[in-house]
């Protein structure tokens, strides 16, 4: 039998493969694998409907269709759904939603990223950081802003697998444990 994590990869890349490549198209089904995971993680009522062996297959998927109707996501995407269903692994919907959005990084060259700001500044200077981001990472960045006012000054700007630190705070832990 496949292990859990090598199933949650093997539906991502069978779901990655079976859409249309638009970018509009893989944003919707990465922001409804992301509901879902989010729904099957807070909410009892929800993970006991989907695991429930009193609740029909035929009710789950027509749940799940619904949504899918409602984030725009297309009904290529159903089958593998529908797989998650047969073999009641709605929990590996968190990790399908981090694998996902790995692979739309890599095939769209794009990445999400968060800017770490300590205060707010100019739309320019955030343009400035994100393009000087853009060009050391190789890749468009679609980016959430928000601020921190602990890192004193500078930025940190955060990616699924890449980091960058320039914040006073940051220079100050690194003077205090390596003495100068």
């Amino acid at each position: 039998m496949l292990k859990r994590k090598e199933i949650a990869r093997k539906a991502v890349r069978l779901l990655v493969r079976k859409l249309p490549k638009d970018r509009e198209t893989l944003i919707a089904t990465g922001e409804f694998v992301g509901f879902l995971a989010n729904l099957y993680r807070k909410s009892r009522e929800a993970r006991n409907y989907f695991v429930s062996p009193f609740v029909p297959k035929e009710k789950k998927i027509e749940f799940l269709k619904g949504l899918m109707e409602k984030f725009k996501v297309p009904g290529e995407a159903l089958e593998i759904f529908e797989y998650i269903v047969d073999i009641n692994a709605f929990s590996l919907l968190p990790e399908m939603k981090r694998l996902y959005d790995h692979e739309v990084e890599k095939l769209m060259k794009m990445s999400k990223g968060y800017l770490y700001l300590a205060k707010e500044v100019d739309k320019e200077e955030v343009d400035r950081i994100v393009d000087a981001v853009q060009k050391v990472l190789g890749r468009e960045l679609e980016v959430q802003v928000g601020y921190d006012e602990r890192l004193i000054g500078g930025f940190l700007f955060k990616t699924s697998g890449f980091v960058i630190d320039t914040s006073v705070k940051r220079q100050l832990e690194r003077l205090l444990v390596h003495g100068g």
